[in-house]
């Protein structure tokens, strides 16, 4: 049985750690999924972030490039029809240097500019304006199709270039789209690589930074800030919020399997107890049981000799009929309690003297174990009676005396007071015997439990205190037991009145 029992533990144990191993696995796995997801998508944010920070600034220079063509004292705009190309062509002076000028022509702008038409002079401004921004500003270039021009351009382009400081709001909003909250920073560096990820600074990598592929920032002008990458902290956070319910699950599982071996091993090692105490119980009321059956056999033998006399008749008669009492006895205590767990057994309830019963079922201990017992009966509170079943009521207040009685040793002092409260009619019965054991208190109501002794001189099956909560119970009473190893034990049975 032990064998079997360390085999299945032993399977458990192990069914538990493949469990959580598999799991890790499992978690590991996912994890390294969700991180390169976070590194996938923490890319595409920066990517996006980036161009629309470059077509921000370019939306800004593009607006400052219309109000300067605007300003009369910088430039000057007419329109000339061309006999060669057949179209209107714009022109665009320097408004100091009339050699230093540009022009060009759309079907968007069919007609002549004439003097004082603001409305389409702006319309010319502003179409020379988006040609340069798609012919210059987005190939990262600046053509001096005037020479003044040329220089406010790149002035602008220096002015509105690229700014971690305008492209942070920009990438905070890109990750917040896509749920991505972590911490990050810019790493700038004058030489990276456009294709994969370059080898960073030991301090980030140990942290377990990550960080996004390189964009060049198009600043020719500033040497070290040639190209960007985005740093972000330990995803953790955010790869935890994405496994949050593959953790709980996890987490569940191996929780529900724990509980269930758990509750198997406790249901077994209880079965073993309850094996183990069965088999005392047995061999206990097995010798109970010969004991009065080898008496009785005895007597039986020695009233069938010829030659014996009226006197041993009479003593062999009583001693068979006491042995036979004291088997019903056993019997109908075994009965009683399998019997009240079938709940077949009815309560009669009706009016029952307390001090009588009591004083009854004394004079029968004594009788019985022929030691003088000390007893005292206190009764102040003016009830003579409870309303209860009178069998069961005995039997309960038996079981509790008759330990008493058992457990005292030679010298049996007991000690019963009455008292009521709150509703109940409370019997307490005291004695000096030899105690309960703290770790034995727990058990004491459990069926067929004994407390461990180093002998067996106290006969007994463990069934007594296990049926008087039984009787209390279907009262709808209460038991209550309180004791102190080799000072005594009180017992206080609580009867509702």
């Amino acid at each position: 049985m032990a064998k079997n029992i360390r085999l299945l533990l032993t399977v458990c144990l192990l069914a538990i750690a493949g469990l959580i191993v598999l799991q890790f696995y499992w978690i590991k796995n996912y994890y390294q999924t969700s991180l390169f997801h976070f590194e996938r998508e923490v890319n595409l944010a920066f990517e996006d972030a980036v161009k629309k920070d470059f077509q921000l600034r370019c939306d800004t220079i593009e607006q400052l490039l219309v109000a300067q063509l605007m300003d009369t004292s910088a430039f000057t705009i007419q329109s000339r029809y061309s006999k060669v190309q057949k179209v209107i062509v714009h022109h665009i002076y320097n408004a100091k240097d009339k050699k230093d000028y540009t022009s060009f022509s759309s079907t968007e702008l069919p007609d002549s500019l004439v003097a004082g038409d603001i409305v389409y002079k702006r319309k010319i401004a502003q179409q020379f304006a988006r040609n340069l921004r798609t012919e210059d500003l987005e190939n990262h270039v600046v053509y001096y199709r005037i020479q003044s021009l040329g220089h406010f351009v790149t002035d602008k382009v220096k002015r509105y270039g690229f700014d971690t400081s305008r492209l942070r709001p920009v990438l905070r909003q890109r990750l917040s789209e896509r749920n991505i909250y972590t911490g990050f920073s810019f790493y700038v560096t004058n030489a990276d690589s456009l294709l994969s990820h370059t080898k960073l600074p030991d301090a980030l990598a140990q942290n377990g930074f990550v960080a996004t592929k390189a964009q060049p920032t198009y600043k020719w002008w500033a040497y070290n800030e040639q190209y960007v990458r985005v740093v972000f902290e330990n995803p953790i956070g955010y790869i935890f919020v994405k496994m949050e319910w593959i953790l709980a699950g996890s987490l569940l599982l191996i929780i529900l399997v724990a509980l269930c071996i758990w509750l198997l091993l406790k249901a077994l090692f209880h079965e073993k107890k309850l094996a183990i105490i069965k088999n005392d119980f047995i061999n206990n009321i097995t010798h109970e049981l010969k004991t009065p059956v080898a008496t009785i056999s005895a007597a039986i033998e020695a009233l069938q000799g010829s030659d014996i006399s009226k006197e041993k008749n009479i003593r062999y008669l009583q001693h068979a009929q006491h042995e036979t009492g004291r088997l019903s006895k056993l019997i109908d205590n075994i009965l009683n309690i399998s019997l009240y767990e079938k709940n077949t057994i009815r309560l009669q309830p009706e009016p029952v003297l307390v001090e009588k019963t009591i004083q009854e079922i004394i004079d029968g201990l004594k009788i019985a174990t022929h030691i003088p017992i000390q007893y005292q009966y206190k009764n102040d509170t003016g009830t003579n009676s409870v309303v209860a079943d009178k069998q069961l009521f005995q039997q309960a207040l038996t079981n509790v005396l008759d330990n008493a009685v058992k457990y005292s040793g030679n010298e049996v002092v007991i000690t019963v007071t009455c008292s009521t409260g709150s509703g109940y009619f409370v019997i307490s019965c005291s004695d000096k015997g030899n105690g309960i054991s703290a770790s034995s208190m727990p058990h004491i109501f459990e069926k067929f439990y004994r407390e461990p002794k180093p002998d067996h001189a106290i006969k007994g099956h463990g069934l007594g205190l296990s049926y008087v909560q039984k009787i209390m119970e279907a009262h709808h009473g209460t038991i209550e037991i309180k004791s102190i190893k080799g000072k005594g034990t009180t017992v206080i049975l609580s009867w509702p009145l």
